[in-house]
């Protein structure tokens, strides 16, 4: 945590629009982060660093995504042998950035590069059977799905609690793992589907999972397995995206409780302007930074507005409106408090987060926190407002500098990027405070 200076305090008092009394009451109102700002660096949300593209200047990507680097034969070329570098690396990078590690694991990948290099394993594993006269991965058979479990448990064993890996890709089954087999070869049973889905979610049982959302009955046997399985579309910004979800109530409803990340489309017509009313209208959280067809640097104006707005509005965006204490506040006592929210974003963060209450000296040295009472994964697009109690630390009579901070509950992450103005050190300045 870094110690505030009381210069820098200072000014950001300065800088805060205000406050307001009404009879026992004081309300705090911080300045909002205008739009025009560069994005907000947090963790599942916004562009993730994939295929080696990064976003334009200023634009952060904490999150990397691996797919091509942890294709099956790559991992475990031999029955019993892994190769789990790919793995590492991916979460070094991550935590490099400050954020987050998610992987998809391939079984087959038709076209790929790595088809054409003699120097690289094969994508199906050698000890998975074949469809008979193709390349395509006998599904149902027990080498490939017991194959599968024994990976799956292999891999959480070793990842499972680790704190920088933050979201599993199911993949395994179908054309570059995406649930789907493109009309080639016979397609998996429902209950093979089953095995694949459930061994991702034992092998990571406290980490967010998602599906491609392409294959009736590869997605619905994943949401009828758990209420922690979340959606994958991976052709944003082309109409239907490919996918299930602008056609299936169900599934539009699955953002309300898991997140539904995205890749941009790498076709023609793929539309940045359309992507951004897609991240919108079915709540994506996360968009790729590569497999566009045109550079940023490249859009015309329009395309680069779109671009820009879908990475903006994709997952959560939170700003504190406004915080309602008394203005009597005494050490150890117990007072109501009311904060109201606005989420700006398009869905909500699926993590854990302290909503704390800092209560800061003159040197800038925390004195003492209180925890609000708001959960900001029940925070959806829109205003909320949030009536509770607080208890005031145990804290010497006198002056305080109050800052609002929301960190991560396991200490892995930054404390969360809100979309205020008053951002100093690891929290936002809300005003000053007099404890009797």
């Amino acid at each position: 945590m870094r110690i505030l200076t009381l210069a820098s305090l200072l000014l950001a008092v300065l800088a805060l629009p205000g406050t307001a009394t009404a009879g026992d009451d004081r309300t705090f109102t911080p300045k909002p982060l205008p739009w025009s700002a560069p994005d907000l660096p947090n963790s599942f949300r916004g562009l993730y660093a994939w295929l080696g593209a990064e976003g334009p200047d200023g634009w952060a990507t904490p999150d990397v995504y691996y797919r091509d680097q942890v294709y099956w034969g790559r991992i475990q070329p031999s029955d019993g042998a892994y190769d789990f570098s790919w793995f590492d690396a991916g979460l070094a990078a991550a935590e490099a950035r400050g954020g987050r590690f998610g992987f998809r694991v391939m079984a087959y990948c038709p076209g790929c590069w790595m088809h054409h290099r003699d120097d690289f394993p094969a994508v199906t594993p050698p000890f998975v059977p074949l469809q008979p006269g193709t390349d395509i991965p006998d599904w149902n058979s027990e080498a490939f799905l017991a194959g599968w479990e024994q990976l799956m448990a292999d891999l959480g064993a070793r990842y499972g609690d680790d704190p920088r890996l933050g979201w599993v890709d199911v993949g395994g089954y179908g054309s570059w793992g995406e649930g789907h087999t493109n009309g080639d070869g016979a397609a998996i049973t429902r209950a093979s589907s089953r095995r694949v889905i459930a061994a991702v979610l034992q092998a990571f049982g406290t980490k967010h999972v998602v599906v491609n959302a392409m294959d009736p009955t590869f997605v619905d046997t994943a949401l009828d397995l758990s209420d922690r399985i979340g959606l994958r579309t991976d052709c944003l910004g082309e109409r239907d995206m490919f996918s299930l979800i602008p056609s299936s109530t169900l599934l539009q409803q699955v953002w309300k409780r898991a997140p539904v990340v995205s890749e941009w489309c790498g076709t023609g017509t793929t539309s940045p302007s359309l992507g951004a009313q897609q991240v919108r209208q079915f709540h994506v959280s996360q968009i790729s930074s590569g497999n566009l067809d045109v550079a940023y640097a490249d859009m015309t104006p329009r395309e680069a507005a779109g671009w820009r707005d879908a990475v903006k509005h994709s997952g959560y965006r939170y700003a504190l409106r406004s915080l309602t204490l008394p203005r009597a506040l005494q050490s150890r006592s117990t007072v109501k408090v009311r904060s109201v929210w606005k989420n700006l974003g398009s869905a909500p963060t699926y993590d854990a987060w302290q909503v704390r209450l800092e209560f800061r000296r003159r040197d800038g040295s925390l004195a003492g926190h209180a925890r609000l009472p708001v959960d900001l994964r029940r925070v959806l697009p829109g205003t909320r407002t949030h009536p509770g109690r607080v208890t005031v630390p145990a804290l010497r009579a006198g002056r305080y500098t109050l800052v609002l901070s929301v960190p991560s509950t396991d200490g892995y992450l930054a404390p969360m990027s809100l979309a205020l103005a008053s951002r100093t050190g690891d929290g936002y300045v809300l005003g000053r405070v007099t404890v009797d």
